[in-house]
């Protein structure tokens, strides 16, 4: 995919909405090369070609990048686990972004884990950008608001709903799940029904839109974007392990 200038236009929302989609595609499609590229190289017994050409495929088009700082806006985001724990993973993320989906059923596990024993805290950056690849529904402003609605009042429930928002993800351009079938996830991970009452007048709207515009602030390229104590982590997200090992080894430092 040839890639061209965007037409910088920091005051229109859209333009930086189609700008993160346009990211977020060629990420994953490099994504998909690399995983690709593996895979055939492993079954070959190339090792030594697996190298090259994984370096082929990261600097194609631009010069090889070390880790990115990221200014991170922490006020419209939610957080599980201890604010003063070790390392803070920051996950940008859209509830219908396919490949967030697919970080979270890789890694959920892993970062419950990191959250229980305290090693980590995860604090999470809904956003809206993808709202029109859902039929004019919103489901990604009405499923984050769902998902901050729960962290606000009953934060020890957020990463269960979270990933069972996941695990039932619907795919672009649907009308997405209904307010009925986001409130029954929230039901089956023990969310009071007190909670599940204030979703539907999606207070925290305006909070997801904000957590987004910021996320354009700080810079985030494509979701998803995940980062280790304020570092883009750049390893792979679709499998289980190499997340959790980045953050085992911050911790240690």
């Amino acid at each position: 995919m040839s890639k061209q200038e965007p037409t910088r236009q920091p005051s229109d929302p859209t333009s930086k909405r189609q700008q993160l989609r346009l990211e977020q595609e060629r990420a994953a499609k490099e994504q998909r090369v690399r995983n690709i590229i593996t895979y055939v190289a492993v079954g070959l017994g190339a090792i030594a070609l697996i190298g090259g050409i994984i370096w082929a495929v990261l600097t194609y088009g631009s010069q090889a990048t070390k880790p990115i700082a990221v200014k991170v806006n922490t006020e419209y985001t939610v957080m599980a686990g201890k604010a003063d724990a070790p390392v803070i993973i920051d996950i940008y993320q859209d509830y219908i972004c396919p490949y967030c989906g697919q970080t979270e059923q890789a890694n959920s596990a892993d970062l419950d884990a990191l959250v229980a024993s305290g090693e980590a805290a995860v604090r999470i950056h809904p956003m809206n950008f993808l709202d029109d690849a859902s039929m004019g529904t919103k489901y990604s402003t009405r499923a984050a608001n769902a998902l901050v609605s729960v962290a606000k009042a009953e934060p020890d429930k957020m990463m269960a709903f979270n990933s069972a928002l996941f695990a039932n993800q619907p795919e672009e351009n649907t009308t997405g799940l209904t307010d009925e079938e986001i409130a029954l996830l929230a039901t089956q991970v023990g969310v009071t029904q007190a909670t599940i009452d204030t979703f539907a007048s999606l207070t925290y709207a305006d909070f997801v839109t904000s957590s987004t515009n910021a996320a354009f602030t700080d810079g985030i390229q494509s979701t998803p974007t995940v980062l280790i104590n304020g570092t883009q982590f750049e390893g792979n997200l679709l499998t289980a392990g190499p997340l959790k090992a980045a953050v085992q080894a911050a911790a240690a430092k």
